[in-house]
């Protein structure tokens, strides 16, 4: 597995060529491959499905290792869908979506191998056939005309697979994180369910005769959206912390007054401290408390934390009783958090645009984000299954075409960065983090904001 202390021989298993033929997968069967997911899933970064990172995604990546072959995706042209994020100025530093110029073009097909839906829970996996006119899932999901539009299971289980990626699950715990409100059957889905759901998902598609690949979820409270920010006053002349009299550092002000330092404050929140919401009048600020919805309390982030991990001992029991590997990609995500991980003498860490394996939303990775995930999936699936499938090459992450995807700058200070409010706007909406429950028949949610659902619109308005 990958784990925290890099081996010379993993650095350079990764730094080879991309095997130019099929690999031997063992007693796993890609002939027939499909994805179910979420935006990771799908090669979401900075904001938006773009197809530079949907070629790049963790299925497609996978795929190519073991066939050679690449799969049908719903490849998305510049400026992406939505419009990817951007850094719209380095000083002040700003990420902001980059400008709508007319409707990017995207590939209808139906049947697409990877059915990855940015947005989606484990729920809509298996329940949500409702598609809004602006919904993701109407292009990503497409299908040929039936009496109903299909599940993101049925349309899988419809290709007859013999080998699944399954990456699903956190949007299950995500929406509390991106969200601020930790609120049970919304923003976090109850143990019971998930633990019925991953089951039977897991089950359907071994019972079909796929081999199956199941992945853990990222403990999304250490993600620079939620990490980034301290919960203390910053002087953004010099980036530290600001003492008080008593030589400690002064709090910012939260829902329910000073936040304490286990208090996080999410990304959005620094449009509102530039407006000296959440700093106390005495440093020039309005002494009014950031609001509900851009802070987690210490208390909501253990809850998540707990559900993360009642989530992930589900994920791994099922695995074990149906025969699927298990990909441990929250290991990954902790390594880097906590010690950064060294590639080819270089180190990555989760820091927010500077860190390198986090695009620019804060809350997805950047391509050699993905492109180290999918090492741990393939590093699973040797395991599991007796394969001897090549890693995937990281050099053109590290300095080729797809380390230029997203913009990083080494050493730069981020504490005066402004995430905008269209940015933040942006993501909520994408991750439908205001979603009813998909416990019944699902919900069709239409991403209906000025983000998504103009591009979509405009897609629609075009073909």
């Amino acid at each position: 597995m990958f784990r925290r202390n890099l081996s010379i021989a993993f650095v350079l298993a990764v730094l080879v060529a991309v095997p130019a033929v099929a690999q031997n997968t063992g007693s796993a069967d890609f002939s027939r491959f499909v994805a179910l997911g979420d935006s990771l899933g799908a090669g979401f970064v900075s904001g938006g499905l773009v197809r530079g990172a949907q070629e790049d995604s963790v299925p497609a990546l996978i795929a190519r290792q073991a066939t050679g072959q690449i799969i049908r995706q719903p490849l998305v042209a510049p400026p992406g869908l939505p419009p990817l994020l951007q850094l719209s100025s380095l000083s002040p530093l700003v990420i902001a979506p980059l400008p709508v110029t007319g409707p990017p073009g995207l590939d209808l097909s139906p049947l697409h191998q990877n059915l990855s839906v940015p947005g989606y829970d484990l729920g809509d996996a298996l329940r949500n056939r409702q598609r809004g006119p602006t919904d993701l899932a109407t292009f990503i999901l497409a299908a040929p005309p039936s009496a109903q539009p299909p599940t993101m299971l049925e349309l899988a289980l419809a290709q007859q697979p013999t080998f699944a990626v399954v990456w699903l699950g956190n949007n299950d715990v995500l929406g509390a994180a991106v969200s601020g409100r930790v609120i049970e059957g919304v923003t976090l889905t109850p143990t019971s369910q998930f633990e019925a759901d991953f089951t039977g998902l897991v089950g359907t598609l071994r019972g079909a005769g796929a081999d199956v690949v199941v992945a853990t979820l990222p403990d999304v409270t250490v993600i620079p959206y939620v990490t980034t920010i301290p919960p203390v006053v910053v002087n953004p002349a010099t980036s530290q912390p600001v003492l008080g009299p008593n030589g400690q550092p002064i709090p910012l002000l939260g829902p329910n007054g000073p936040l304490s330092l286990n208090d996080r404050v999410l990304l959005p929140a620094s449009a509102a401290l530039r407006q000296g919401i959440g700093i106390p009048a005495a440093l020039g600020g309005t002494n009014v408390g950031l609001p509900d919805e851009l802070v987690l309390s210490a208390a909501e982030v253990n809850t998540i934390r707990a559900r993360i991990a009642a989530f992930n001992q589900i994920i791994r029991e099922v695995a074990q009783q149906t025969g699927a590997a298990v990909a441990d990609v929250n290991d990954l995500l902790i390594a880097a958090a906590t010690e950064g991980v060294n590639i080819g003498g270089i180190e990555f860490t989760t820091d927010f645009v500077t860190g390198g394996v986090f695009s620019l939303d804060g809350v997805h990775p950047s391509p050699l984000g993905y492109a180290v995930a999918a090492n741990v999936f393939i590093e699973a699936i040797n395991q599991q299954f007796g394969a001897n499938i090549e890693l995937v090459d990281l050099f053109p992450f590290l300095f080729g075409n797809e380390a230029s995807a997203i913009p990083s700058i080494p050493g730069a200070s981020v504490s005066g960065f402004i995430y905008t409010e269209g940015a933040g706007s942006q993501m909520r909406e994408v991750l439908q983090v205001d979603k009813p429950s998909t416990s019944g028949d699902g919900g069709g949610r239409d991403a209906s904001g000025s983000g998504i659902g103009d591009a979509v619109r405009a897609i629609r308005g075009h073909r």
